[in-house]
Order: C-alpha cells, then structure tokens, then sequence
C-alpha cells in the first residue's frame, strides 16, 4: 500500500491505496459521511484543475506526474450534476460530447446528427 494525500474541503488527508484503488474509491471513502452531494477528483496545479475520470486509477494519474509531481495535488470537491456526468465519462465520450456541444467548433456541423 502506498499513502498518498488529498485535499477535501480545505483539509489534506492522507489516504492509503493500492494500484487498483481508482478515483471513485478514494472520493467514496473520504466523503462517505457527507450529505448527498456530487464530488469529483481534480488534478490541481496553481494554474489550473483538471477533472480526473471516476474509473481511472489514482497510483498510475501520480506516476504520470513525473518530475513535475511536487507541483501538483489531488483535490477532492463538489461539483454539479453535468461535471459529475463529465467525470463517469470514457475518454471517447468526452471528446465526442464536446465536439458536439462546443458552439465555437467548426465540428459541430458535422456531427449536429447525433444531438439528443
């Protein structure tokens, strides 16, 4: 097992994991208590966050950091309903919601078919 450290309301949190424990495990654990809420796991630098997917496994998201890991953090929060959706997402149905939904993109003539 390998102890890695999440921040969840403010507060960092050291959580034990395995290479199977993906992100749903970890927000499961740590919010178990909380109301019925929606949270999502973010990949946070002082720039930016970047939503991680539910099923993707928090070990192998670390070690994708390389050298530039002490830059980041793993943050735990509430989102809404439409990033929570984002979040169970494959990474194809992501790309493809986007393409679809994005006004801005010269994409979405074409694919204008396959809106709901």
């Amino acid at each position: 097992m390998t102890t890695i450290y999440v921040t969840i309301f403010g507060i960092v949190v050291p959580c034990d994991v395995t290479k199977t424990t993906t992100c749903y495990d970890v927000i499961r654990l740590l919010t178990s208590s909380s109301r019925k809420r929606d949270f999502a796991m973010f990949e946070s630098t002082s720039e930016k966050e970047k939503l991680l997917p539910r099923e993707s496994p928090v070990l192998k998201v670390m070690t994708s950091w390389g050298t530039e890991g002490y830059m980041k953090l793993l943050v735990i929060r509430p989102v809404d309903e439409h990033t929570c959706r984002l979040a169970s997402m494959s990474r194809a149905q992501r790309r493809l919601y986007r393409l679809v939904r994005d006004e801005k993109s010269s994409a979405r003539r074409v694919c204008t078919g396959l809106r709901q």
